[in-house]
């Protein structure tokens, strides 16, 4: 008998997981960049997406969340890029949108620079769609605590709701202004005469002569500055930073970057040093601005900032940071004019020391500053507090970050910048591994990246995260092939 083995169409048997639920904490442009790509990009292996943000728009959050028309970007709308893969999509925004025609003051001869506020308009306007399909849950509730339930994030707001969610980013931005020391030890009524910039309604009050403090002299009291100057004050205004520099202005001519750091051997701060000042020697033979030497600079300063071994970043910040940030963050045209007009008429002074005391007399305050050198007791009306974000000890800003920090899910970084995370965004626990299904998003990962605070930085920084997120979470499907025998 002749038997005969035949192979039968094959059949599939597919297995399957849910899609992932995704809990996003922090919706400024960060968390909103992130909630963005994943429904666009995860149609079919994240099945939702939640953010919790206490402002009543996504998109915005402090930076970009201000009613102040005078308050601008200081990066040019066409190098924005806050889109992944629609790098001039602000641009293109601007001028069809009608907004140049409503602020035609936002053209400058170094680029458009908008305002804050319509940068804010535009994310609004990106995520509308997906907010009104339901693709993206708004929460406007501040999270009081996280923790892990059945391999689960649980997350619980301020209202006493938990919801679950299999991936976590913690995108919470940057947290309070450093105050200087003296401030805490202050009685009430002296206190009161002294805020923070970002505070709500902080200029109102001020006389238009008042003499004003304006601790801090980088861009946030340049918006200070331009604020006031819109407003119509006149009085006299001191800028007060310990290293007394300020952001460099903008070079017009449209000039592309300058300069190859791939390929250099920038493993200490000194090498960096040397290769910056080389370069921009070499970019002033051929005409070119030291901005362009910068802008060269800021393309490859994440993979810089990785080759360094920890005690030279640790020089870095010590000895290079401020100097780094005013020629890689600088001023916009428009307030670069406020700060020439103020500076020429000798109504704005900027002052290099340390605020050491404060007193109250009558309606002034007497505010010691002290110098390298001396000392001098100056009277001002009110005090501006304009420093930069307190970094340091990250997890102590937020209830909830306490409590994980107490848990053991996440820890600040030795450095001072932020959160601890490897390249991928990956949360490292106190034991220094990473979790694989909690991501740290924006400036509070700057320690793994160094450069990440600039929106074209943290959309590239959004989308390899997604991506990794996507395929962390793509569903598992096994294929069962039967050839049966007849």
């Amino acid at each position: 008998m002749l038997k005969i083995r035949m192979s039968s169409p094959r059949l599939q048997a597919q297995t399957t997981r849910p899609a992932s639920r995704v809990v996003i904490i922090g919706g400024g442009y960060t968390g909103a960049i992130i909630a963005k790509l994943l429904v666009e990009r995860g149609l079919r292996d994240i099945e939702e997406v939640t953010v919790f943000e206490p402002r009543e728009q996504l998109g915005c959050g402090l930076a970009y969340d201000v009613e102040n028309i005078d308050v601008r970007l200081n990066v040019a709308a066409h190098r924005m890029r806050a889109i992944p893969g629609s790098p001039a999509a602000f641009l293109d925004w601007l001028q069809t949108s009608g907004t140049l025609t409503v602020d035609p003051e936002a053209v400058t001869p170094e680029g458009i620079f908008a305002r804050r506020s319509d940068f804010g308009r535009f994310m609004q306007e990106q995520l509308a769609p997906h907010l009104d399909s339901g693709a993206i849950r708004h929460l406007r509730q501040t999270v009081r605590s996280v923790d892990r339930q059945n391999e689960h994030w649980r997350i619980t707001d301020s209202s006493g709701t938990a919801i679950s969610a299999d991936i976590l980013i913690i995108a919470t931005g940057h947290p309070p202004l450093s105050r200087p020391p003296v401030i805490d030890n202050l009685d009430p009524l002296t206190a009161s005469r002294i805020a923070d910039v970002f505070a709500p309604n902080v200029f109102d009050g001020i006389g238009k002569s008042d003499p004003i403090l304006i601790v801090g002299s980088g861009l946030t009291a340049l918006d200070a500055l331009s604020r006031l100057d819109a407003l119509g004050h006149n009085g006299e205004i001191t800028l007060l930073s310990r290293s007394g520099l300020m952001p460099r202005p903008h070079a017009g001519g449209g000039f592309s970057p300058f300069g190859d750091f791939r390929s250099a051997d920038l493993t200490s701060a000194r090498k960096l040093l040397a290769k910056v000042r080389a370069t921009i020697a070499d970019a002033e033979t051929q005409g070119i601005p030291w901005q362009s030497v910068f802008d060269a600079l800021r393309q490859h300063a994440q993979e810089i900032w990785q080759d360094l071994p920890m005690p030279e970043r640790q020089k870095f910040l010590r000895r290079l940071r401020r100097w780094y940030d005013v020629h890689r963050y600088r001023m916009p045209p428009q307030a670069a004019l406020t700060l020439e007009k103020g500076l020429n008429m000798g109504r704005v002074t900027v002052e290099r020391g340390d605020l050491v005391s404060i007193t109250r007399d009558g309606k002034d305050l007497l505010a010691w500053i002290e110098t390298r050198n001396s000392g001098s007791e100056l009277r001002y009306r009110r005090i501006l507090l304009a420093t930069g974000p307190e970094f340091r000890d990250y997890a102590d800003h937020q209830r909830f970050l306490l409590g994980m920090h107490r848990d053991g899910f996440i820890q600040a970084d030795s450095l001072g910048l932020g959160l601890s995370c490897d390249t991928g965004g990956r949360a490292l626990s106190i034991a220094g591994t990473p979790n694989a299904t909690l991501f740290v998003a924006g400036p509070l990962a700057r320690p793994a990246f160094g450069e990440l605070t600039g929106v074209p930085e943290i959309a590239n920084q959004a989308a390899r995260m997604v991506d990794q997120i996507i395929g962390c979470c793509a569903r598992d499907t096994r294929t069962i092939i039967v050839s049966p025998s007849v």
